[in-house]
């Protein structure tokens, strides 16, 4: 038996967190305890696992395969991941990789022959505004460490010097070079902000200890659900909150009353939290989690009265470890206050929350998918309808709402509608948090009101172009899979209409701004690579459609691409927009379909500065086998060297066949 006593028992505490007969929402949790044992989730633990949760070993090995932070193979004792995603990318990310390489002797996907390090690039660690950055994971503990602003190579020698004294763990908050210049561990605090001169979300994050509750406390905290519990009914809060026009702030931007008013009448009802914060370009909500916790809690607890749910689960995707144990804590903090738990406050409402922590899977981000992973299958996507709020978390009537929502439903029910409305548009009414990242001087997380100009934002508060000797050449208004805005959109207002109005949407406040300096055509490629990685795989045009783009964008980037490849592309978009299940098809293709179509002269030009000759590319030899015999084929490309750009090496390129 792999599974020892105390291993089963912990697994067995995190059973019984979920509903009775809902056991299987456990798999997660009990897989991350598998992993820290083991430093990898063994077939055997496996096994043993799916007995204990009543499931056939195929189900959990099924899990297993799905979730990119969950690993069959054991890694080494820190396991490096470099960020490459376009953010990170347009920040050195490249270049930070390559420095690992030297540094550790090894290629991404390999591991030094101590087993000291494992190095892999990772799609999005979701700090984008403090790019370039790593995570390090340590096995033995199955902590997560983040290592930020690494622009050099000495950066990375600091990085892994400090992970080799054992002192790189002392704490989990970020670290970066200049933060610790004496190299013992210290965490830099907070990121880069500002914004408005009063600040409400983020008014706390700066204070020492912001995250304890006796902070929360000291400044009125929970004065405002204690009110609201005891002086209102359940239905004046979804009136004041639909009166105030919050809307969804993870994307989609549906008005939160609204969306509570659809509940059906059936009981138990369910709020879950979509904290899987996933959108490259997108770390707003991370900062209110690792800085500002309790402010969520109170959201909560107000959200959860509104809808007469007394269960609550805040779905955390598995990369905020930090935030995900600041969290945790929180939730025990409030629980000894009375603040949660039964009779809360000395009324009859009774509330827990579950802090439910993902395995890494951008789909998890749409609300469907996020309820069938915390009910502990893959990640796939549901049929809507049935809405959630009809059918949602095991069949039951559920709200999904983001962070950044829940925590303006705090400050609606502390101040009051009218003074909510007073920031904004009326259509776009309250304060948003911005996350401004890529190429400006000052990235970070600014808070403004709706209906800010771009201009002000890029300019005013990130300080203008990161190289003054290189213009702005696009802008991405809403994180990674929105419409590229040009230069000449940049005093469009930054609120749902405006940015609508200008093609592209604004989504989860996610400003990637991209100069001169990167190919248009890198930047799609980047793009179509993290669409690729991060399918589900439940539908064909999306499975296979974005590998066709990324091959076709890799081709064109090593200088094999041809002028009636940018024609491909568009035509291939188009079989995958509005053909999928969920919306991921759609998020998919449309930066690339406003790349081509804004700036359709750089891929031409690309095209004739790198293959002017228009010669066909040599075709990459995969090692295949021969069904017939089993055998390998005479390919031996599997072989040779890694070569070129590690990151985002897929194929060795040969021309002759071998033997």
């Amino acid at each position: 038996m792999m599974l020892s006593e105390p291993i089963r028992a912990e697994i067995k505490k995190w059973m019984d967190l979920y509903p009775a007969g809902r056991q299987r929402s456990a798999i997660l949790p009990a897989l991350y305890v598998i992993q820290r044992e083991f430093g990898y989730c063994p077939v055997d633990a496996q096994n043993e696992l799916a007995g204990m949760l009543d499931l056939e070993p195929a189900e959990v090995g099924a899990v297993v395969d799905f979730y990119h932070m969950l690993h069959t193979e054991p890694k080494g004792e820190y396991h490096v991941e470099v960020c490459t995603n376009v953010p990170c990318m347009l920040r050195g990310a490249n270049q930070c990789m390559h420095h690992f390489e030297e540094k550790l002797g090894i290629h991404h996907g390999q591991t030094t022959p101590d087993d000291q390090f494992s190095l892999d690039h990772m799609e999005c660690l979701g700090s984008c505004g403090t790019a370039p950055m790593v995570s390090v994971t340590e096995r033995k503990s199955g902590q997560i460490r983040y290592f930020e602003e690494l622009d050099s190579a000495d950066d990375v020698a600091k990085v892994l010097d400090l992970v080799k004294s054992g002192k790189g763990f002392k704490t989990l908050e970020r670290w970066t070079p200049e933060g610790d210049p004496k190299l013992d561990g210290h965490a830099a605090g907070p990121y880069r902000l500002g914004g408005m001169a009063e600040r409400f979300l983020m008014a706390r994050v700066t204070k020492p200890d912001s995250h304890k509750i006796d902070t929360y406390l000291a400044d009125g905290g929970y004065a405002t659900a204690k009110r609201v519990l005891t002086t209102l009914k359940p239905e004046e809060v979804v009136e004041q909150v639909k009166a105030s026009g919050i809307r969804g702030r993870g994307g989609a931007g549906f008005p939160t009353g609204m969306k509570w008013g659809f509940l059906a009448p059936a009981m138990p009802r369910y709020l879950v939290v979509n904290a899987d914060e996933s959108e490259p370009g997108t770390f707003k909500d991370r900062i209110i989690m690792e800085y500002d916790p309790h402010q969520l809690i109170e959201g909560i607890i107000l959200s959860a009265y509104a809808i007469k749910a007394e269960v609550a689960f805040i779905y955390i995707r598995g990369e905020y470890y930090f935030g995900y144990t600041r969290l945790v804590e929180a939730v025990k903090e409030a629980q000894k206050q009375g603040f949660l738990g039964e009779k809360i406050f000395g009324t009859d409402v009774n509330l827990r929350i579950v802090v439910h922590r993902g395995a890494g899977a951008y789909e998890c981000g749409e609300e469907t998918a996020l309820l069938t992973s915390l009910e502990g299958y893959r990640g796939h996507p549901r049929m809507k309808p049935p809405f959630p709020a009809v059918e949602g978390l095991y069949a039951k009537p559920t709200i999904v709402n983001n962070v950044e929502s829940i925590a303006n439903v705090t400050h609606v029910m502390q101040r009051g509608v009218e003074w909510y409305r007073t920031f904004g548009t009326e259509k776009s009414p309250g304060m948003r948090i911005f996350c401004l990242s890529g190429n400006v001087k000052y990235p970070g997380i600014y808070e403004l009101p709706h209906a800010t100009p771009l201009r002000e934002l890029i300019y005013t508060y990130g300080g203008g172009p990161q190289d003054d000797n290189a213009a702005i050449k696009a802008i991405v208004p809403g994180g990674l899979s929105m419409k590229l805005l040009s230069p000449d959109q940049m005093d469009t207002p930054l609120d749902y209409e405006a940015i609508q109005a200008a093609g592209s949407l604004l989504g989860s406040a996610g400003v990637i701004v991209i100069d001169e300096r990167t190919p248009m055509v890198q930047v799609a490629r980047r793009t179509l690579s993290f669409y690729r990685e991060e399918s589900c795989g439940k539908c064909t045009p999306c499975r296979e459609g974005t590998t066709w783009l990324e091959e076709i964008l890799i081709r064109m980037e090593n200088g094999g691409g041809g002028i009636k490849d940018i024609d491909l592309l568009d035509h291939i978009t188009k079989f995958i927009a509005g053909k999928s299940f969920c919306p991921f098809g759609e998020a998919a293709v449309w930066g690339l379909q406003s790349n081509i179509a804004k700036f359709r002269p750089d891929f031409v030009n690309y095209i004739e500065q790198t293959n002017p000759e228009f010669e066909l590319p040599v075709l990459p030899i995969r090692p295949i086998y021969r069904p017939d015999s089993g055998q390998p084929s005479v390919a031996r490309d599997s072989a040779l060297e890694l070569v070129g750009e590690s990151p985002l090496n897929r194929d060795t390129r040969v021309t002759a066949l071998g033997d």
